[in-house]
């Protein structure tokens, strides 16, 4: 099936094009803040590297690696990396004491 593609050619000022941008720039930042107040408390949880839990925990990385397999100290990937949520250590830090 072939479309017809056409192509239009609009001649518009410097200034005309930085309106238009400037009008499209400022109704996509309305619909973030739209979304924003919809979700106020979707805030990104604070990561720890394994060094720092380690260092916390005060255990070597190899108990890291076995909590994290059986689910006691789940740790989520970040490419490559390695991270743990703080708020589940700090609850790890309360049950153990």
């Amino acid at each position: 099936m072939m479309q017809n593609k056409s192509n239009l050619l609009v001649q518009l000022s410097v200034g005309d094009l930085q309106q238009l941008i400037q009008e499209a720039v400022k109704e996509g930042l309305q619909k973030i803040n739209e979304v924003i107040q919809l979700n106020p408390k979707t805030e990104t949880p604070e990561l720890l590297t394994r060094e720092e839990v380690a260092k916390i925990l005060k255990v070597s990385y190899t108990t890291l690696f076995h909590w994290n397999n059986s689910g006691s100290l789940p740790a989520q990937k970040i490419g490559k990396r390695v991270y743990y949520q703080r708020c589940i250590i700090m609850n790890k830090l309360n049950t153990v004491a």
